[in-house]
């Protein structure tokens, strides 16, 4: 049994929940959608290896202050300050989803203390994203995942949330989405999150809105200097792995593995595979 360990830690003006559990090299995980969600999807045999260090960003889970007024780049530079509290000198940075563009940008802004960036189901140009998902979804997607998606649409609209908290609400929009996110229709993907994660309404509509509108890091890839590994599904129609493939080669030591039978979560729709590749990449960076 792998014991985790809970501890908050200043950065300016807040205090930033970090859980860790695991053994080895410590991996950063930043978060705004609450820890338990990456505790049940990531392979616990990882932790055989690495030592997972989740951050929660500003405002949401067990940290405090707003995430009002934040961007990628400086929740990056939080989590920067957290390695330093944490007397890490150099580190691995795992994000998934909009937790991608964070990880790129700890590795374009703190090149000395980024070991690796690892990008899973995210993509180098938010601003793109969901319209060349969609793009692909409208061309290729069955006629029964698009009933489907019409279907949990509709469920959703008929729901009163008059009274409903902020963050339920957002949490039940986006598994409303499943089609779009995973490759299996018949997941209960609900079970998953365990619960619904503090302050995701408004980590949603602070940041990852806003970026989703206007951040690319393509014209700066070439700066980032440390290996980086993107990991994307086929089936991802919110982070395309098309984003990915036009700019893999823009990066000094990028390298793009792609999942045939994954939505937006390789790591836990093709586990074995999926920590075969992450381990085989962290190895060879010693």
């Amino acid at each position: 049994m792998i014991e985790a360990t809970s501890k908050r830690i200043r950065v300016d003006d807040v205090e930033l929940h970090v859980l860790t559990e695991g053994s080895g090299p410590s991996i950063l995980v930043p978060t705004g959608g609450g820890i338990e969600f990456y505790r049940r999807t990531f392979s616990r045999r990882l932790l055989d290896a690495h030592t997972f260090v989740y951050v929660e960003m500003r405002g949401t889970g067990a940290s405090t202050g707003s995430p009002e007024g934040a961007t990628y780049a400086t929740l990056a530079d939080d989590l920067d300050a957290v390695r330093e509290k944490l007397g890490l000198d150099r580190v691995v940075v795992m994000g998934h989803s909009n937790h991608g563009g964070i990880a790129l940008e700890f590795g374009l802004r703190h090149p000395k203390h980024a070991a690796a960036v690892v990008s899973v189901a995210s993509v180098p140009d938010f601003s793109r994203a969901m319209s060349v998902g969609i793009a692909r979804w409208e061309a290729e997607a069955s006629t029964s995942r698009k009933e489907l998606l019409a279907r949990h649409q509709a469920e959703l609209g008929a729901l009163d949330t008059s009274a409903m908290d902020p963050d339920e609400l957002t949490l039940r929009r986006y598994l409303a989405l499943h089609p779009l996110v995973w490759n299996d229709p018949t997941l209960d993907a609900g079970a998953l999150w365990g619960g619904v994660p503090r302050g995701f309404a408004i980590y949603m509509q602070s940041v990852i809105r806003p970026e989703a509108e206007r951040w690319s890091l393509v014209s700066s890839l070439g700066e980032i200097t440390c290996p980086v590994l993107a990991l994307c599904g086929r089936y991802d129609y919110v982070c395309p792995v098309e984003l990915w493939a036009e700019a893999i080669d823009a990066l000094p030591r990028g390298v793009l593995d792609i999942f045939d039978h994954s939505g937006h979560n390789p790591h836990y729709e093709e586990s074995a595979r999926f920590d075969a590749v992450l381990l085989a990449f962290l190895r060879a960076l010693s």
